[in-house]
């Protein structure tokens, strides 16, 4: 997909950049927002990328012309999210990060991130790559307090996640993170498909807490947004349904989970063959029901985060 342009308010516009990585599938996911805004004399970024597609990311903002950044926005530490983040610094040197204070020893110090990526997700680690240390003074205070932009606490994918709410005009744009699951729009995957045609995906790795994360989306819903922007992948105008709808779905697979137990006769997480959750899950849940219809690639990656989804959802439901 073609990176598209977001007009939010007169003067601030929002481009979706997408960063493919040379793996199957990894094309219209990684989702990194640029923001422009006029009159506040203001450019951001909403995450980061891995580090491996860093000069992906610069080629595009030269492209653009941009030639500061005032300040980039992790939603959360994930190497898919903030791997590049010492590499951008380089380039743009005056930028302020804004990050959960849980993540800023992690970045300042990514080693044991790192090694934990390695023995969790060893394949997809490498081709993110390794990220470099940034230094602490790059970071903005707690709280963190830019006009016009809040941070709001969003815990679920992971305890430091952050989504953050900018007011724009007489609106606002909620970057939700992974917060409010994943979202892929077949319209603007590829051309023909119905256009109101989309996937909705929990994004709920260990390790996963779900009152933490409907209680996340209630706070998001809170914020009423006029758009919701998706680290993966895209964009929407209706966003209290697409959030009552990402919590709707996590108290499906609830339900689904706990079934497929009793079905099983089983009481713990190691009992269960995760691939065979995952195929009774993507049977069951109207949600996932166009996954049949997405690309062959993206078919084979969207698997792969179903099943790490399904093993950190077992876990919450199995304690």
């Amino acid at each position: 997909m073609e990176s598209c342009t977001l007009a939010a308010a007169p003067g601030i516009t929002l481009d979706l950049i997408d960063l493919p990585l040379p793996m199957e599938g990894y094309h219209d996911f990684f989702g990194i927002w640029l923001l422009r805004d006029e009159a506040r004399d203001r450019t951001a970024l909403f995450d980061v990328g891995p580090a491996s597609t860093v000069p992906l990311l610069l080629e595009e903002l030269k492209t653009r012309n941009i030639r500061k950044l005032d300040h980039i926005l992790l939603s959360h530490i994930h190497l898919d999210h903030s791997g590049g983040l010492a590499q951008v610094l380089q380039a743009f040197p005056s930028a302020r990060v804004a990050v959960h204070p849980m993540g800023k020893r992690h970045l300042a110090e990514p080693e044991r991130l790192w090694n934990s990526s390695l023995e969790v997700i060893p394949e997809m680690a490498l081709a993110y790559g390794k990220p470099s240390p940034v230094d602490e003074s790059v970071f903005l205070p707690e709280p963190a307090e830019i006009p016009g932009i809040s941070a709001i606490d969003t815990p679920g994918h992971a305890p430091h996640h952050r989504s953050y709410l900018y007011r724009a005009g007489a609106g606002t744009v909620l970057f939700s993170g992974e917060a409010a699951s994943t979202y892929n729009h077949l319209g603007k995957i590829y051309p023909g498909a119905d256009d109101r045609a989309y996937l909705l995906r929990p994004s709920t790795p260990p390790r996963f807490y779900l009152d933490n994360a409907l209680a996340s989306i209630e706070k998001m819903k809170a914020a009423d947004a006029t758009f919701m922007c998706y680290a993966h992948f895209g964009y929407t105008g209706e966003v209290r349904k697409m959030l009552q709808e990402a919590g709707d779905q996590l108290l499906l697979w609830r339900e689904l989970f706990l079934e497929y137990l009793a079905k099983e006769s089983s009481t713990r997480a190691d009992e269960v063959d995760i691939n065979k959750l995952a195929a009774f899950v993507l049977e069951r849940d109207p949600w996932l029901a166009v996954f049949s219809r997405l690309p062959g690639d993206m078919q084979s990656r969207e698997m792969g985060f179903l099943t790490s989804s399904a093993t950190g959802f077992l876990g919450a439901v199995t304690g």
